[in-house]
């Protein structure tokens, strides 16, 4: 049922009830879940309601201007027997100072600036004891000076006082630098809260909705009332942390959630759900239209502005008029079942249970959450390209063997406890092969050189020049392990028939080698053990002829 009717419904039943409507009731509730999608989230709220026999109607206000109208659901349980009638949607403003974080802020602030009046007052305190002390200091002086000039100096007295007022002075001054480190940590705090404040305080009074929900109580009792709704302005993406341990053949795969919201109001202690589905994409396949070939025939050179740009001319063939892509239909929300750990599966999609309760507030800033850590069973190698550079890398052959896909997001990748990089994980399904690249090691020495470039001249008569050329390619195990090792290299490949390839040796023989010209060793090397691969060949061409390649 669409909210304009539910607002009609609100307005016939409050024409016709008449004395038996209730007081607006304004629902004290919070956030029980939230499942957030990759571009926004749904949320329940939960309101524990005493009803009478009667009509109701519970307002929840102050919600976020993000929400969508079209995703509002309302549900319940309890001992009062309940029917929902209607739901209306409207808008309301509230003044900043009244907006519930710009409040909480200002207690805060209130409150500091308080403490600090009462540390400012104990610094007085102190300061007016050191000025007594130093006076007392000064009278007594005096009396010794005076004393000493009359010859009848009691010294015992002297040190007693003096230890006496070094001693207070001592703590005073002691108690005064404590109080002033106190008063310069309290003015950093109240500027960082004031710079908060300021960032979160609009300079007009802001929107926010107010949800109504008419109810027909026939039983009076206890009523949980959940209003569910979907924001915009949240997010979550998968992080990933994969720490190779090449000595356990092992990977310690962890997996966070980057979640991101700025929606206009604060998930506190909400269980949460992480979805891969994606509402707003729409649920329908595409169409095709008709592949039409035609004569091409030129149009008149002009810029035309198009949706992304400008286009000057036409490059290619055949050229239609630019359509405005359709939007996406959005497709009509669903209460999600909740689960309280784990992997949940509904439908077609995955969704991750958060094991324990998020605090998430809505100041747009990234949040991480821990979800998965487990150890994945890997075959390390390694791979080398020589010719491009002379570096092995670290290799990860694994099979996804947990209980749900690897979606596509950033990894950070480290080699036991050294930070290697970031990469970006693509998607990967549960039990399909991948490779993780853990960066170059340093204890596998790769060197690639050419040892021979020998031209000669057309023998007498001869019309073709020939070019002879030789690569060494040396790998030495430097680890206290065997490894294995793939090489790839490759060979020129001619595009004339004039262009020949002749003379050619390989040792030892690659285990692949293709029409391309690519060539693959894969290799063993026992500890400090060194190998070398030899590439040897003659490249023959007209005489007086640029190759474009050598």
């Amino acid at each position: 049922m669409k909210l304009r009717h539910y607002s009609i419904v609100i307005a016939l039943l409050l024409l016709f009830t008449g004395s038996s409507f209730s007081d607006e009731v304004v629902a004290k509730s919070s956030i029980s879940s939230v499942t957030i999608y990759p571009d926004r989230a749904t949320i329940v709220r939960e309101a524990d309601i005493s009803l009478a026999v009667g009509n109701h109607l519970i307002v929840f206000d102050n919600l976020p201007v993000t929400l969508i109208p079209n995703s509002l659901r309302v549900s319940g349980k309890g001992t009062a027997v309940v029917k929902v009638v209607g739901i209306d949607l409207a808008s309301q403003y509230l003044e900043a100072a009244l907006l519930p974080d710009v409040k909480k802020l200002q207690e805060e602030i209130d409150a500091l600036q308080l403490e600090m009046n009462k540390t400012v007052d104990r610094i007085e305190v102190l300061e007016t004891q050191e000025k007594f002390l130093k006076s007392i200091e000064s009278a007594n002086a005096a009396q010794a000076s005076q004393e000493v000039m009359l010859g009848k100096p009691d010294v015992q007295s002297w040190e007693r006082v003096i230890n006496f007022i070094g001693r207070k002075l001592g703590e005073v001054k002691e108690a005064k630098l404590e109080q002033r480190n106190m008063l310069k940590e309290q003015q950093v705090k109240l500027q960082t809260l004031q710079k908060k404040l300021n960032s979160i305080k609009p300079q007009r009074p802001t929107e926010s909705r107010k949800v109504s929900v008419l109810v027909e109580a026939s039983r009076d009792g206890r009523f949980q009332l959940d209003l569910s709704y979907t924001v915009t302005r949240a997010q979550w993406a998968p992080l990933y942390t994969m720490r190779a341990m090449p000595d356990s053949s092992e990977i310690e795969f962890a997996m966070s959630a980057n979640i991101v919201q700025n929606s206009g109001e604060n998930w506190e202690d909400a269980k949460a759900l992480l979805s891969t589905a994606s509402p707003a994409l729409s649920a329908n396949p595409p169409v095709l239209n008709p592949w039409i070939l035609d004569f091409y025939v030129p149009r008149p050179s002009r810029e035309r502005k198009v949706e992304g740009g400008v286009v000057g001319g036409v490059l290619g063939g055949v050229v239609g008029e630019v359509a405005k892509p359709e939007a996406p239909a959005e497709a009509e929300m669903v209460d999600a079942e909740m689960a309280t750990a784990g992997i949940v599966e509904t439908g077609i999609n995955l969704n991750f249970a958060v094991k324990k309760n998020i605090q998430i507030p809505s100041d747009g800033s990234p949040h991480k959450v821990p979800v998965d850590a487990q150890d994945i069973e890997v075959k390390y190698d390694y791979i080398a390209v020589p010719k491009l550079k002379e570096a092995a890398f670290l290799r990860a052959q694994l099979r996804n063997t947990l209980p749900y896909p690897l979606l596509s997001g950033n990894a950070d990748l480290f080699v036991v406890q050294d930070f290697i990089g970031s990469t970006r994980v693509p998607f990967i399904a549960a039990e399909e092969e991948a490779k993780v690249f853990f960066g170059e090691d340093r204890q596998i020495r790769i060197k690639h050189e050419r040892t021979k470039r020998e031209k000669s001249p057309p023998g007498f008569l001869g019309k073709n020049e020939r070019i002879k050329l030789a690569y060494k390619i040396t790998i030495q195990n430097l680890r206290k392990h065997k490894v294995d090792i793939e090489i790839l290299d490759q060979l020129p490949v001619s595009q004339n028939t004039k262009i020949e390839i002749k003379d050619l040796t390989i040792t030892p023989e690659p285990a692949k080698k293709d029409e391309k010209g690519f060539l693959n060793w894969t290799l063993t090397l026992e500890p400090q053990e060194k190998k070398e691969i030899l590439i040897g060949f003659t490249i023959e061409y007209p005489k007086g002829a640029y190759i474009r390649g050598i």
